[in-house]
C-alpha cells in the first residue's frame, strides 16, 4: 500500500511539471530547472523519458524556440507554463537571454560575443572541419579557461508553444510574437548526444563521429538511440508547406556540450509541426 501511495505521489508530481504520455513506456515532461553545461539557467522544451530514464541534461528538449539575428542568438527564459488538460501543455517563452563570456575569470569585451557568433556561423557552413573544430574548441577553452553563461538582456519578444500528445506523436504549435522583425526563429528538438548517437535518412546511417555537429537534412531524417531502439523524426501537417522551413540535424558531445537533434529554422510567426516517435527494431523501421 505504501509503495502504491508513493507511486501515486510521484505521478501527481510529474503531472504538476507537465507530463505527456506518448506510449506505454515513453513520455515527455517539462521541468524548467533541468539543465547542465552552457544551457544551465535557460528554459527548456519537453524532455523525453523512457521508463525511469530522463533524457535531459545539456540538451534543449523538444519544441524550444531560439531567435537568431545577424550578430546575436537570443535564448529563452520561462515566462509561464501550465497544463491545460490531460495531454495538452502550454509554455510561454521570453526571448531575452544572451551569451556572456569570461576568459580566465575576466569578463570578455562585447565584441568577443560577436566574434564567437561569426566563428559559429563559419563552423556550421563547413562540415569538413566540424569534428576537428570541436577538438580545437576544447583545447582553447581549456587553455584560456573560456566560459560562457546566459544572462538576461534586451527583450526580443515572446513565443507561445502548445504541446499536444497523441499516440507516438507530439504536436507542437508555435505563436511567435517578436519585438524585432529582422531575424529567424529556430525550433530545437534535442536529446543527449551520448545516448542518441545515430542519424538515419533512408539507407544512409551515420553513427558517432560520422554524425556531424551540424548539417542540412531532409524531413525524413531521424535521430536514434540504438541501445534502447528509440527514434524520432519531424513532419508537417498537410496545410504547412515544408519549403518555408529549413531542417538540420546535428550532434555535439564534448566539453559542456551533450546534444543531438533536429532543428527547424523559419521566418514564419505561426505554424505547427510534429515530432514522431518510434520504438522497436530500428533496422526494420520504415515511414
Amino acid at each position: 500500500m505504501k509503495i502504491l501511495l508513493r507511486r501515486i505521489k510521484e505521478l501527481l508530481k510529474l503531472i504538476e511539471v507537465g507530463l505527456l504520455s506518448i506510449s506505454e513506456n515513453l513520455f515527455l515532461i517539462h521541468i524548467s530547472s533541468t539543465g547542465e553545461g552552457k544551457t544551465k539557467g535557460m528554459a527548456k522544451g519537453l524532455a523525453l523519458c523512457h521508463q525511469k530514464d530522463v533524457f535531459a541534461g545539456e540538451c534543449s528538449g523538444f519544441g524550444l524556440p531560439v531567435m537568431k539575428t545577424d550578430n546575436l542568438t537570443i535564448f529563452p527564459s520561462l515566462f509561464s507554463s501550465k497544463l491545460l488538460k490531460p495531454g495538452t501543455f502550454e509554455v510561454v517563452y521570453h526571448l531575452n537571454l544572451i551569451d556572456t563570456w569570461r576568459i580566465s575569470g575576466v569578463a570578455a569585451p562585447l565584441y568577443f560575443r560577436v566574434f564567437m557568433e561569426k566563428i559559429v556561423a563559419f563552423y556550421m557552413k563547413r562540415p569538413e572541419i566540424q569534428q576537428s573544430g570541436l577538438k580545437i574548441r576544447n583545447a582553447l577553452f581549456t587553455l584560456f579557461k573560456i566560459r560562457n553563461t546566459m544572462k538576461p538582456g534586451k527583450s526580443f519578444g515572446y513565443c507561445r508553444v502548445l504541446y499536444q500528445a497523441v499516440a507516438h506523436r507530439l504536436k507542437i504549435s508555435i505563436n511567435w510574437q517578436p519585438l524585432v522583425h529582422q531575424g529567424e526563429l529556430i525550433l530545437l528538438n534535442e536529446v543527449p548526444g551520448i545516448a542518441f548517437y545515430r542519424m538515419k535518412s533512408g539507407t544512409d546511417i551515420r553513427d558517432n563521429a560520422d554524425f556531424l555537429p551540424w548539417q542540412p537534412c531532409t524531413i525524413e531524417t531521424a535521430i536514434e538511440n540504438p541501445a534502447l531502439n528509440i527514434g524520432f523524426y519531424l513532419s508537417f501537417p498537410g496545410d504547412h508547406r515544408s519549403q518555408y522551413f529549413q531542417i538540420a540535424a546535428g550532434k555535439e558531445v564534448c566539453r559542456d556540450l551533450n546534444w543531438a537533434g533536429l532543428s527547424i529554422t523559419t521566418t514564419q510567426a505561426t505554424f505547427t509541426y510534429h515530432v514522431n516517435f518510434y520504438q522497436g527494431l530500428l533496422e526494420t523501421f520504415h515511414r
